[in-house]
């Protein structure tokens, strides 16, 4: 019958008093439905009706009996399947190892993965949350960021029905010094917001009413860790902890105690302060033009957030006229960590196109350790298979076998699963720190377990599954007579294997030269500025206040070649804008300006050369505080002929050039340097941070601890502390660092995996080919030969590999260094390199075996014969 197998499932789960109406109703349906539907549909309604069926109701109905045979059966599979790893020890070990590396780093990967799928979606109202992006039309090509103006939440707020709340979220990089008792702690992990975030994201609360919680300006959320630090015991809720800022302090009120955040967010603070409180010292920002802050949304139940963004896609230029191209746009909260590169202002990745090859690598590892095992076990058959005939002979099915063959795989991978189950406990911290994260394994939860079990069993059957069908299916008479197993149809097959493990070895190789050479061209690119004896620290409490006195004793005492002070970082970007305006700008001309606000000694003090005009000096031309300096690639996208003299618009204020400087790297040292706007002037409120040329005659240590003793002398309520430029500039390279030990760490284990499985089937084949070897010798065949002829056959799957997987590894690379506008090519002797790599792997792995057995004397492989 057409449809036996689903009558079987029936006839499998339906209880015998019930099973003779259930099949004759359905089979009375699939009648009826063959004469309205076609035989496709009318199979697949008789499938869905009987699975109907599988439900307590009926099963329960069965009558359950657990015969003691069945135990003993497998009982006494596992006895042989133990009997026969023990009595195969080399085998069995590498088989056991192998699957234990490829489950270990399977569970590695996965568990980074869960990870990454699992950022901020533990807020309740998750599917209405959204973080507000914006785009423009600048020069032909639309610009995605999600940056936007303080006054855009409100705007939203009051505008929009559809919006249920909107906030203001910016975690600032300024440091706080809280001030409990005797306790001076240094922070910079806060964060400024508006209201209403306690209630649109689900951050537990231990303390506190998320509603009311900021209704006082001065107040303060902090997280329970954080509380700990200040109060220590005592408990926070309630307490006031005072802030110094710009030489003063001001107390505030703690109003709410979260539950540390979890680290699967993208938020990253220890406390919150209300942006009441900022807007109450430094007033509100109205300004469209000005673009430093994150925007989120909870949209209300029932809205249609592609009909909202249609609606709210000409906000900006409804109230700012120079954004003529400038557009909003809602994108969800969930999508934020994977997908948050837009290109051409469509969606177009992002941490999704690392995490994708991240999965196809971990199965790819799982799929060569099971490769091993399929490998030996087939190519091990002609031993096993007198066993295999007897057993028919006395009457075993082939069912039976295939259960004992599974017996045996199963076995491997429950040992193999509890070694990489103690791999992984040992090894996550090291892994933690090498991916900046914080994955662990929940002992506590269920379903830890039956993943864990899952796993053990997929790859028992992947990896049993295909030796357990091929012996069982040997027939016992050829057996017998003498006949034993043809083998050449499998050694293609074990060969193909072997192709792919050394494939994926290659395009892992591969991969590793590319990385390398990636960063070390990188590393090696000019940043434009010195970064040697550079260090950097943030304008604290009263340094600030005290800069010209702390710069000029630092050049009085030698200790600094020059001191400048400046809006940001030298390696960092505080304040951009696309609204520049200058005589003779294309009005389709939205190109992103970087903002450095600095004083006359910024280029002396990092090192950067004036290409044209000169630098500013504010000392010698008074009108200097509002001059601007521009690199050559903000030069290049005003189109000016002549710059020097020209005059630019800011928010109002006319600045006039003064002199061009060298590109600089200011952030991404892999992307092309961004067009920066060196502003002259002379108001403390733009200054931020002090830039220090140490003085390289003297020692180092020295050098810090004058610097740290002025830090004190005119910052003393501050702790001190500083950064190096050059520290700050390596850490740009964390990521592909990362990524590099990574490839490095796969290539080693697919190597190791697949030269494991190498070694056995060589040590194997040698053994079956001995009496071989014996004759050649005593034909005159020599060391030399003999040992060529055994270790081809061993690299020629490798040699395919090269030629299928090579063209393969350069084109996957092609498209990786392609993320990166400043990069390397390939290269034309990256594939060959590679290749000589693994083939010169391979026959070190093989190499000792192939000797030992070319030097036998051949009395003893010939002597029964």
């Amino acid at each position: 019958m057409e449809n036996s197998w689903i009558i079987k499932l029936l006839h499998w789960f339906c209880p015998r008093p019930l099973l003779e109406e259930i099949e004759g109703d359905l089979l009375q349906q699939y009648e009826r439905d063959l004469k309205k539907f076609s035989q496709y549909k009318s199979k697949r309604r008789l499938l869905w009706n009987t699975i109907r069926f599988f439900r307590p109701g009926i099963l329960l109905r069965n009558k359950f009996s657990f015969h003691s045979n069945y135990t003993d059966m497998l009982s006494n599979y596992f006895k042989v399947a133990l009997r026969v790893m023990l009595r195969n020890k080399s085998y069995s070990f590498i088989n056991l190892f192998s699957l234990a590396l490829g489950i270990t780093a399977f569970a590695f990967l996965f568990l980074w993965i869960q990870n990454e799928f699992s950022y901020d979606q533990f807020h309740t109202d998750k599917d209405r949350l959204y973080k507000v992006w914006n785009r423009t039309n600048a020069n032909g090509k639309i610009n995605s960021w999600d940056v936007t103006a303080r006054v855009l939440a409100p705007t939203l707020q009051e505008e929009y029905t559809q919006v249920e709340s909107a906030i203001s979220y910016t975690a600032w990089g300024e440091q706080h010094l809280f001030i409990e008792g005797d306790k001076r702690i240094l922070k910079t992990t806060g964060a400024y917001a508006d209201d209403a975030i306690l209630t649109m994201f689900s951050f537990p609360l231990l303390k506190g009413d998320a509603k009311t919680a900021f209704k006082d300006p001065m107040s303060i959320a902090i997280t329970e860790k954080f509380a700990q630090e200040l109060f220590g015991d005592k408990e926070p809720f309630g307490e006031t902890v005072s802030i110094g800022e710009g030489g003063e302090s001001f107390s505030l009120t703690v109003t709410a105690v979260l539950k540390d955040l979890p680290s699967n967010t993208d938020f990253r603070f220890e406390y919150i302060i209300p942006y009441t409180l900022v807007e109450m010292l430094s007033g509100k920002e109205t300004k469209w033009g000005i673009n430093s802050v994150y925007t989120y949304v909870k949209l209300k139940l029932g809205s249609d957030v592609n009909q909202f963004n249609d609606e709210i896609r000409g906000l900006v230029k409804k109230h700012y006229k120079d954004a003529d191209t400038q557009e909003v746009f809602l994108y969800p909260i969930t999508k934020m960590r994977l997908y948050s590169r837009f290109e051409n202002g469509v969606q177009a990745g992002g941490r999704i196109e690392i995490i994708r090859l991240l999965g196809i690598l971990g199965i790819c590892l799982l799929t060569i350790a099971c490769i091993n095992f399929v490998n030996l076990s087939t190519a091990r058959a002609q031993r096993r298979s007198k066993e295999v005939a007897v057993r028919k002979v006395t009457g075993a099915f082939r069912n039976s076998l295939i259960g004992q063959f599974l017996c045996e795989s199963m076995l491997l991978a429950l040992g193999a699963g509890v070694l990489s189950l103690v791999a992984v406990y040992i090894g996550l911290p090291y892994f933690n720190r090498l991916i900046g994260e914080q994955l662990s394994l929940q002992f506590t939860n269920l379903n830890f377990w039956l993943g864990g079990l899952v796993l053990i069993i997929v790859v028992g059957l992947l990896a049993g599954s295909y030796p357990a069908l091929y012996v069982s299916a040997f027939k016992p008479v050829k057996i017998l007579k003498g006949l034993g197993v043809s083998a050449s149809g499998k050694s293609r097959l074990r060969a193909a294997l072997v192709v792919f493990q050394f494939g994926i070895a290659i395009t892992l190789m591969v991969s590793v030269f590319v990385v390398q050479r990636q960063i070390t061209y990188v590393q090696n690119r000019d940043a434009g500025y010195e970064k040697e004896n550079l260090v950097y620290q943030y304008f604290t409490g009263s340094l600030g206040k005290n800069f010209q006195a702390y710069r000029n004793e630092l050049l009085q005492l030698g200790v600094a070649t020059s001191v400048t002070k400046t809006s940001t970082p030298i390696t960092d970007r505080w304040s951009n804008t696309s609204g520049i305006e200058w005589e003779g700008k294309d009005p389709q001309n939205k190109t992103m300006f970087e903002r450095i606000y600095a004083d006359q000694h910024f280029a002396t003090t990092a090192g950067l050369t004036v290409v044209r005009g000169r630098d500013m000096d504010l000392e010698k031309f008074p009108t200097d505080s509002t001059a601007v300096v521009l690199n050559e690639a903000a030069a290049k996208a005003m189109g000016f002929a002549d710059p020097i003299g020209e005059i630019i618009k800011d928010n109002g204020v006319d600045w006039h050039i003064v002199g061009i400087i060298k590109d600089f790297i200011l952030t991404s040292p892999f992307h092309k340097v961004e067009p920066v706007l060196l502003f002259g002037c002379n108001q403390s409120w733009a200054f931020s941070v002090a830039h220090i040329k140490l003085n390289a005659t003297n020692p180092m240590q020295e050098n810090i601890r004058v610097i740290e003793e002025l830090s004190k002398k005119y910052n003393p309520d501050y702790p001190f502390e500083y950064e190096f430029v050059d520290a700050a500039y390596a850490r740009k390279f964390a990521n592909l660092e990362a990524t590099r030990t990574i490839t490095l760490l796969a290539s080693f284990l697919t190597i190791a995996i697949a030269g494991l499985g190498l070694l056995g089937l060589s040590t194997y084949m040698i053994e079956v080919r001995v009496k071989e070897i014996g004759i050649r010798k005593v034909m005159g065949g020599s060391v030399v030969s003999i040992t060529k002829m055994l270790t081809w056959s061993s690299i020629k799957p490798i040699l395919i590999a090269v030629l299928i997987f090579g063209p393969k590894a350069w084109f996957v690379m092609n498209w990786w260094l392609s993320t990166y506008p400043y990069r390397i090519s390939v290269g034309v002797l990256t594939i060959p390199l590679a290749a000589l790599a693994v083939i010169g792997l391979a026959i070190l792995i093989t190499g000792t075996q192939t000797i030992r057995a070319a030097q036998t004397n051949p009395v003893e492989s010939l002597r029964n014969e």
